[in-house]
C-alpha cells in the first residue's frame, strides 16, 4: 500500500510539473480536486494575467503588474488584491509547493476584480437604488453613541444628493423613519430596470470590534461564514455573482482609504436582501455603533459625508467600468471557456487526498 500511495504521489508530481509549462489559457489549467471542491494553480492563474512575483502583503505571497498586486497564503481565507481584503469561499491550499485556489474563487471573485469591464451587465446603468437599512420599529443595532436607523438614512440621504448632482436617478427604498420588510426592499430594485442596489447598515458586536465590511451573496455550491452549510441550489442573486463584487470593489476599497478605518473585508453572506434579488446588489457596513469610538464617529457629519463619499465615487467608478466597452467584449473567452462561464472552463481534474 505504502508503494502504491508512493507510486501514486509520483504521478501528481509529474502532472503538476508538465502543467506549469503550459500556456495560461484556463482550458490548459490543471484542475485539483480537495474534498469535492476543484482547485486550479495560483502560478497558472498568473501567467493567464501575466503577473510575476513581487512585494505584497507581508507574510503573504504576493504576484502582480502594474497597478494590481494579488497576495495569498496556504490556510487562508484572506485574499489581498492591493492591500485590500477579500474573504475566499475557500482556504487556499499548498501542494508540492504549490498554491491552489478554488475555481469557483477564480471565476466569481478573482477575476471579476481584476478584469472589472469584463463583467456582464444588460444595458447601462441609469438608476441606483438606495437601502436604509432598519426604520420605524425596526431600530437595528442601538449603542449610547448611535442608533443604526438614523445613521442608514442619514447616509443614504447624502448618497442620494451625490448620486443625483453626478446626473444619476436615486430611488430610495424609504426617505422616512419607516418600517419596510426586506421582501418589499428587493421588489422595490426588482421592478427598477437599469439599476443597481445599494443597502447601507452600521454594525454592532463586541465593544472592541471595528471596521467596514461589504458583503455580496455567496456563489451557488459554497458556504459562507453566515451559513456553514453548502448551498446546491443557484439563488436569483447568484446571476450577478461577478458584477456583486466587481460593485463591492469599487464602493469597499474607496470607503477603507477615505476613513482610514479597519478593513475588515469584502465577504460573502446570505442575507435576505441579496439572495432574491436580480439586479447587482452590495450590502454596506459602514463601522460598529457599539464601539464608543466608531459609534462617536458614525454619529458626526463629517465622518457620514466620507462614508457617502466612497459610496458614490464607488457607484460611479463601478458605473464607468462596467459601461467601458461594448457588452460583447466583456464576455471574452479565452482557450475555448470564459472564466464567467457557469461551466468548468479547465483541465481535467486529478484528485487529492
Amino acid at each position: 500500500m505504502k508503494r502504491v500511495l508512493q507510486y501514486m504521489m509520483l504521478i501528481l508530481t509529474l502532472l503538476a510539473g508538465a502543467v506549469s509549462q503550459a500556456i495560461a489559457e484556463p482550458s490548459d489549467w490543471q484542475v485539483w480536486k480537495v474534498e469535492d471542491v476543484e482547485y486550479v494553480e495560483v502560478e497558472d492563474a498568473c501567467r493567464f494575467y501575466k503577473y510575476l512575483p513581487k512585494q505584497g502583503k507581508e507574510g503573504f505571497k504576493s504576484y502582480g503588474s502594474g497597478s494590481y498586486t494579488i497576495s495569498v497564503k496556504a490556510g487562508k481565507q484572506d485574499f489581498y488584491v492591493n492591500n485590500y481584503r477579500y474573504i475566499l469561499s475557500y482556504p487556499v491550499r499548498e501542494h508540492n509547493g504549490k498554491l491552489l485556489i478554488s475555481a469557483v474563487d477564480m471565476k466569481k471573485l478573482v477575476d471579476p476584480v481584476l478584469r472589472p469591464n469584463f463583467n456582464k451587465q444588460e444595458g447601462k446603468i441609469t438608476t441606483v437604488v438606495i437601502d436604509a437599512g432598519h426604520g420605524g420599529h425596526d431600530a437595528g443595532a442601538v449603542s449610547p453613541w448611535a442608533k443604526e436607523k438614523d445613521c442608514n438614512l442619514a447616509v443614504a440621504r447624502k448618497v442620494r444628493d451625490k448620486l443625483k448632482q453626478a446626473g444619476l436617478k436615486v430611488v430610495m427604498t424609504r426617505d422616512t423613519d419607516v418600517f419596510l420588510t426586506l421582501g418589499e426592499r428587493v421588489a422595490i430594485a426588482n421592478k427598477t430596470p437599469n439599476c443597481i442596489f445599494v443597502s447601507i447598515h452600521h454594525n454592532s458586536g463586541r465593544r472592541a470590534a471595528k471596521g467596514i465590511e461589504t458583503f455580496t451573496l455567496a456563489p451557488h455550491g459554497t458556504t459562507s461564514p453566515f451559513a456553514r452549510t453548502r448551498r446546491r441550489e443557484s439563488l436569483a442573486g447568484n446571476n450577478q455573482d461577478s458584477a456583486n463584487i466587481a460593485l463591492a470593489t469599487a464602493i469597499h476599497s474607496r470607503a477603507i482609504r477615505n476613513t482610514g478605518a479597519i478593513d475588515r473585508g469584502i465577504q460573502r453572506a446570505r442575507f435576505s436582501v441579496l439572495c432574491t434579488i436580480t439586479r447587482p446588489a452590495v450590502l454596506f457596513e459602514g463601522g460598529f455603533v457599539s464601539n464608543p469610538d466608531e459609534g462617536r464617529l458614525i454619529s458626526s457629519n463629517a465622518y457620514r459625508e466620507k462614508l457617502a463619499n466612497s459610496i458614490c465615487q464607488g457607484i460611479i467608478a463601478y458605473k464607468s467600468a462596467i459601461e467601458a466597452k461594448p457588452l460583447k467584449q466583456r464576455n471574452v473567452r479565452t482557450g475555448g471557456g470564459s472564466l464567467h462561464g457557469s461551466g468548468n472552463t479547465y483541465r481535467g481534474s486529478t484528485r487529492l487526498k
